[in-house]
Parts: C-alpha cells; structure tokens; sequence
C-alpha cells in the first residue's frame, strides 16, 4: 500500500524516551514528514482528537503542533497503517496549525496543502 496524506501510522519512535510506538498522521509522504499523536496534551500546542470520530484510536488523544517529525524510510516500511484521518477531521487538524506559534509559515502551507489536496 502506498502512503498517503492523512495515513495514520504506528511507528516506532526514535525521537521519544523512551523509544516506543508511536501513532502519527501522515503530511507528505515525499518528505517522510508527520505529526505524533499523543495520549495527554502533554507538549502545547496540541489538538484534540476523539476516539468516537476516530475509530483508529483507543482513546481520546491529542495531535503535538510543536513541530513535524521526518521518519526514516526504514522506520516508515516497518509501520503499521492503522487508519485515515477523515477529511472532516483533517480540515479541523489544518484550522488549529494555522493558529499554532510553534509551526514555520512553509509547514503550514504544507500541512494545509497536503492534508486538504485531491
């Protein structure tokens, strides 16, 4: 299956302490570029997602607006697709990164471009 915007993948994450799986929402698959989801809304800004509009999750949880992670190729192959972000849910994600201090103007475009495209 080819990755696409919206994905939603549980990856093993290099960049948490310690390293464990993590789920993360696809933005560009050229650019191997995501954005984590978390359990609690434990690094502001965040965005909140619900398990009763999400059925990929196990619970509430919370999208990090802080930053995008690249993932390695290898770490992507290694992933477990778990579901898709709808578009209704996308278009809220794009709303809140638009708001967010903590993302570069080039990153909001692209979250906004790649998350709202064809």
């Amino acid at each position: 299956m080819a990755l696409r915007p919206r994905d939603v993948l549980r990856i093993w994450d290099l960049y948490t302490s310690p390293n464990k799986p993590k789920l993360h929402i696809c933005v560009c698959d050229e650019r191997q570029l995501f954005l984590r989801i978390n359990s609690e809304p434990v690094f502001p800004p965040t965005h909140a997602l619900s398990k009763a509009s999400n059925p990929f999750l196990h619970h509430d949880s919370y999208v990090e607006l802080q930053q995008l992670v690249r993932h390695m190729a290898y770490e992507i192959a290694r992933a477990e697709h778990v579901g898709r972000l709808g578009r209704a849910e996308a278009k809220a994600l794009v709303e809140a990164v638009q708001t967010a201090k903590t993302l570069s103007p080039e990153h909001k475009r692209l979250v906004a471009e790649r998350l709202l495209g064809p």
